[in-house]
C-alpha cells in the first residue's frame, strides 16, 4: 500500500505542477489543462485544483502514516 499512496501522490503532484506552469500566464477565465483550453467560471477553477491539492495531501498523509508506523515491514 505504501507504494501505491506514493505513486498516486507523485502522479497528482505532477499534474498540480502541470496545470500550475501551464497556466502562469493565462487569464483566470480559461483554464489550460496540459494541451486543451477549458472554458469555465474561475470559482469552479480554483474549487477543482483545491480538491485535487486535498487529495495530494491525503496520499501523502497516508503514505507518512504506512511509513512511519511499521518500518521494517515491507510491502
Amino acid at each position: 500500500m505504501k507504494a501505491l499512496y506514493f505513486t498516486i501522490s507523485i502522479i497528482f503532484t505532477a499534474f498540480l505542477a502541470a496545470v500550475a506552469y501551464f497556466n502562469m500566464d493565462s487569464s483566470l477565465t480559461k483554464l489550460n489543462l496540459i494541451f486543451t483550453e477549458v472554458n469555465a467560471n474561475p470559482a469552479i477553477i480554483i474549487l477543482i485544483i483545491a480538491v485535487v491539492g486535498i487529495f495530494t495531501g491525503a496520499f501523502y498523509y497516508a503514505f507518512l502514516c504506512r511509513a512511519i508506523d511499521n518500518p521494517e515491514r515491507f510491502e
